[in-house]
């Protein structure tokens, strides 16, 4: 069973909706929510759904092989023009989101099913390899909360995220009390507001996830950058990485991990549909003229990626201008499968305490 409803409101980051438009709607429909994210009025509809199947599955990516994961929603409404989940089955179209809301109660089911069985129980959980656990949605927000306060409250299961959203209040106080069980990673490329605001509309904007990385580091969580996608020749310039790296060194962190964009026709139609800066748009694209399509390696899927020695000699420099800074920097291996075999810490089971010798017994588990 699902239900839509679509709502205007206008700000940036303005989620307070007019309480008898809220009755109404859920008089009406039985539930609720649209939301403006990036100032200029824009529509997203948000669909609430209960879950299926299951919540806690194994992912095909080498970075996240050894853990579960779990996606919160189908679609995400931090509308960054570049991301891959525009190319699923699943996704539910630009300017939609479907949530999930009976996450933490299947989560649960699952968790008290292996108990009964016997089960090893996970010794993490990810969020989320095809959605974010912190856009700007109530009910998306009060699900990961539930959701992360049972892994960590009731289960000692540790949590791991990778987010380009603002992480509300609530969370950094559930995360103080688990910081040796929690690791996360903030995604942040640029800190060119403009530039962020046509590529990622909906995400927080770049001061906000700098506060975030130094709040997450202040309570003891694991903390990393995650500069990916860079964007050849638009967000990976000497100057431009320099500046972010030195402020997120800053605020204490020591690890970032970067990968290059690569285009999918669903990417590349999105990139066209979204930016509307033809000037930047043809910055983005052009790089890739003339160059052939390859496999993924993690997925089995295609994609077009830049060649092996461009990206090589621009991770290259990319990690000497991060040791500059002061920042040990991890490539993405499930992009760059030519260039190195290692882990970007995606996933991080390294990052609990108690987690260090036991990380292998993980990978059989889901």
């Amino acid at each position: 069973m699902s239900s839509t409803v679509s709502m205007r409101i206008s700000g940036a980051w303005d989620h307070t909706l007019h309480r008898a438009a809220l009755s109404e709607a859920l008089r009406s429909d039985g539930l609720i929510r649209s939301l403006a994210l990036d100032g200029h009025g824009r529509m997203v509809k948000v669909t609430l759904t209960d879950r299926k199947s299951r919540a806690l599955t194994p992912s095909s990516l080498r970075c996240l092989s050894h853990l579960p994961t779990i996606n919160m929603t189908a679609g995400c409404v931090h509308g960054c023009a570049y991301c891959y989940i525009r190319g699923y089955s699943q996704y539910p179209g630009d300017g939609a989101v479907t949530v999930y809301r009976n996450t933490a109660e299947q989560v649960e089911r699952e968790l008290l099913s292996k108990i009964k069985r016997n089960k090893q129980l996970p010794l993490a959980v990810y969020f989320c390899p095809s959605s974010d656990a912190f856009m700007p949605v109530d009910e998306v927000l009060d699900q990961s909360y539930c959701t992360m306060a049972l892994l960590l409250g009731h289960h000692g299961i540790g949590v791991q995220f990778v987010t380009k959203g603002a992480i509300p209040d609530r969370f950094f106080d559930l995360f103080a009390q688990h910081p040796d069980i929690v690791a996360g990673q903030v995604g942040l490329t640029a800190l060119d507001e403009s530039l962020n605001a046509a590529i990622e509309p909906g995400a927080a904007p770049p001061q906000q996830r700098l506060e975030d990385l130094a709040r997450l580091v202040d309570i003891g969580v694991t903390t990393s950058l995650r500069a990916d996608p860079l964007i050849l020749g638009v967000t990976d310039g000497d100057d431009d990485l320099a500046a972010l790296f030195t402020e997120v060194a800053k605020r204490g962190i020591r690890d970032v991990s970067a990968s290059y964009l690569f285009l999918r026709p669903a990417i590349t139609g999105s990139l066209r549909r979204s930016i509307h800066d033809a000037v930047l748009l043809r910055r983005i694209l052009a790089p890739f003229d003339g160059v052939s399509r390859s496999t993924i390696c993690c997925s089995g899927g295609a994609g077009t990626f830049h060649p092996v020695e461009v990206r090589r000699s621009q991770l290259d420099r990319v990690n000497r201008i991060a040791e500059q800074c002061g920042l040990q920097m991890r490539i993405c291996g499930c992009k760059n499968s030519e260039l190195t075999n290692s882990k970007c810490h995606l996933a991080n089971l390294a990052a609990t305490t108690h987690t260090k010798q036991q990380a292998p017994a993980q990978t059989h588990l889901w």
